[in-house]
């Protein structure tokens, strides 16, 4: 009875151990990895000095909006205090006047929405085209099957340890330094 048992007990650790081996040689263990892509373009030095232009751009345009806005506040404070001195004809013309900047103040930020939304997407593109190079090269170096979004619907939870945006960003900011290289 003892040797069957012995018997028993090292099948099993033989068993155990060729499963271990086997698993550990299996080329089909999926590697799966999670990227943060706005603190990559946030945190690279390409996003950042992007970032940097596209914020110029938004005070540049803030800018002129606000003159315009105060313009039309500064007509407004002006009807509110001498409209009851105006004849019917001068409040009538002032109140015209101060509907048609409202108007202009509007399509001026509709505008301006427009303008920015195009100079981002143009601002944008080329470095997140340069990005997915680096994060193929990545992929095709480190051997990963899937790369997902961190900040996607329907993803909860990811381990830290399956995160792989410092190492994006550290070779992101590499592939940046030699296309500057490359412009010079």
């Amino acid at each position: 009875m003892e040797k069957t048992h012995l018997r028993f007990l090292l099948i099993m650790v033989i068993f155990f151990g060729l499963v271990k081996c086997a698993y550990a040689q299996n080329p089909n263990v999926l590697r799966i990895g999670v990227i943060d892509i706005k603190k990559v373009i946030n945190t690279s030095k390409y996003g950042q000095e992007v970032m940097n232009q596209l914020q110029k751009k938004y005070d540049e345009l803030s800018a002129k909006i606000q003159k315009k806005a105060e313009e039309l506040q500064a007509l407004k404070d002006e009807i509110e205090k001498k409209s009851s001195l105006w004849s019917q004809e001068v409040k009538e013309k002032k109140q015209s006047e101060y509907q048609k900047l409202l108007r202009e103040l509007k399509s001026m930020q509709e505008d301006a929405q427009y303008e920015m939304k195009e100079y981002e997407k143009k601002m944008l593109d080329p470095v997140f085209k340069e990005l997915e190079k680096v994060i193929d090269d990545f992929v095709n170096v480190e051997k990963y099957d899937l790369i997902l979004e961190k900040n996607q619907p329907g993803i909860y939870y990811t381990s830290p340890n399956i995160d792989v945006t410092q190492k994006i960003i550290e070779l992101f900011d590499k592939h940046y330094e030699t296309l500057k290289q490359q412009k010079k």
